[in-house]
């Protein structure tokens, strides 16, 4: 039994008058009774806030505030770590601040990395593996100099899920949103006893997720910020035995300091109102289904929005689609024979044919992913750009 995480700030769906904390199972009961579900993120909170408001202090301030909100409130701190900008500036959040982080750990499929090799100059997807030498590795290593007090783990999930695969498709409901085949086990509760112990001794141990940068457009001439589930679904959705002091939270999009948020959106406005940058607004249009656009916007918000991190660092595309995620590229190389692949293909044939095909993004005919859903848009301020969009 799948004991789920019911933390509302986490986002969740409505069914008619059910909640769900789980998009599959939402998708499936909308399916079955025809009802649209709805799908909410902090909707009252980030309602009552006042977004066109620019707060007065300065970036690195809120981050400051943020890490020791997080500290003062879990005994237990441990940071998901990639090396990209989300990840690395709550790092430096907490490390360049005084504020101690108990534990950053870094996902990574060892055991399957063979005939996928690393290579400085290809940034698709499909090298992602790649991040750890040029991205993760020279940060980790920095912080196990002058931080040594900082926990550095690093995950192989290959292992967990050699040791306990899936037996058949209801794997699909341990995820709320990413059916890659290792992602269950990337983010298992009971992946590593470490972890195991520090819950045991009943202590409340949070888990940090540096999600997200902000999603801005423009339409009838205004900024707008809004939220996609896709991003809030990235945390573990089970808590199993630990309900109660096992938690998730998400540094940036977080309704305990919206601060951190506004200040961001205003930053990004001011640019993108500039004179000289205006004529790059045609990025953030609304509706706007280009992928590269989208890349676009967040390679230019990043170094202003994260001034302590390095723009410069190796980071690949991100991925096309969920199902067959390019990231995964190590899997479909190396683990097409083995039982753990059938199970993996029947979950995703599981989601097809019980959830109505409307719910599905397609590539060539098929399907490759759920859609996002879209929380309220949040006003910001007036667009006084060249190109009316």
């Amino acid at each position: 039994m799948i004991i789920f995480d019911k933390n509302e700030k986490l986002g969740y769906y409505n069914v008619g008058s059910d909640r769900y904390y789980s998009k599959p199972l939402a998708l499936i009961e909308g399916t079955r009774r025809n009802i649209h579900p709805e799908w909410k993120f902090n909707h009252d909170s980030f309602g009552k806030f006042n977004w066109q408001v620019e707060p007065s202090a300065t970036l690195r301030e809120l981050y400051k505030q943020r890490a020791q909100q997080l500290r003062n409130k879990y005994d237990y701190l441990k940071l998901e770590f990639s090396g990209g900008g989300d990840s690395t500036t709550v790092l430096y959040s907490f490390v360049n601040n005084g504020i101690h982080l108990d534990e950053v750990i870094f996902r990574y499929p060892a055991a399957a990395e063979k005939n996928v090799s690393a290579d400085p100059y290809n940034t698709k997807a499909e090298n992602t593996l790649s991040e750890w030498e040029y991205a993760a590795k020279p940060i980790l290593q920095w912080l196990a100099t002058n931080h040594p007090k900082v926990k550095i783990t690093m995950h192989d999930y290959t292992e967990n899920l050699v040791a306990a695969p899936a037996q058949d498709e209801s794997w699909v409901f341990r995820t709320r949103e990413y059916f890659q085949p290792g992602w269950i086990y990337k983010h298992d509760i009971r992946g590593l006893s470490d972890h195991l112990q520090v819950m045991d001794s009943g202590k409340t141990f949070c888990t940090i997720y540096g999600i997200d940068k902000p999603k801005m457009c423009i339409r009838d001439n205004n900024w707008y910020l809004y939220f996609i589930d896709i991003m809030a679904n990235t945390a573990n959705p089970e808590v199993g035995e630990y309900q109660g002091n096992l938690f998730n939270e998400y540094f940036y999009w977080s309704p305990d300091m919206p601060e951190i948020l506004a200040k961001q959106c205003h930053i990004i406005m001011k640019w993108f109102e500039l004179p000289q940058n205006k004529y790059l607004q045609f990025l953030v249009r609304w509706p706007n289904y280009s992928w590269s656009q989208r890349t676009t916007y967040e390679q230019i918000i990043k170094p202003l929005i994260y001034p302590d991190y390095d723009p410069t660092t190796f980071q690949v595309a991100k991925p096309t689609n969920n199902f067959y995620n390019e990231m995964d590229t190590w899997f479909y190389v190396n683990c097409q024979q083995t039982e753990y692949y059938n199970v993996w293909k029947a979950g995703l044939e599981y989601l097809v044919s019980h959830i109505d095909s409307k719910y599905f993004n397609y590539e060539l005919g098929k399907p490759v992913g759920l859609i996002g859903f879209l929380s309220d848009f949040y006003k910001i301020g007036p667009a006084t750009g060249l190109n009316k969009v």
